[in-house]
């Protein structure tokens, strides 16, 4: 009886520990998918802009898109961490 809730106890918590990584990952897309809007947008100013305006949004760009694919692979691990 108490080996069975023993591993009743540890099973749950497993699910708990594998539910807190999904909600990581939820929230690391998130990041990635504002990180892309925000490239978007500042490559979008860049276009629309003058020299000077262009070297900012083109440096924010890069940023963003740095993030983003460092967001994703954050996602990606969590992911993975929760499959297993």
């Amino acid at each position: 009886m108490k080996k069975m809730i023993f591993a009743v106890a540890a099973s749950l918590a497993l699910v708990g520990a594998a539910q807190a990584q999904v909600g990581k990952a939820a929230n690391e897309a998130t990041d990635a998918a504002q990180h892309k809007v925000d490239q978007k947008q500042a490559e979008s100013k860049a276009a629309h802009s003058g020299p000077v305006g262009k070297a900012v949004n083109d440096v924010k760009a890069d940023y963003h898109e740095h993030a983003s694919k460092s967001d994703a692979k954050k996602a990606k691990k969590s992911l993975d961490k929760a499959a297993n």
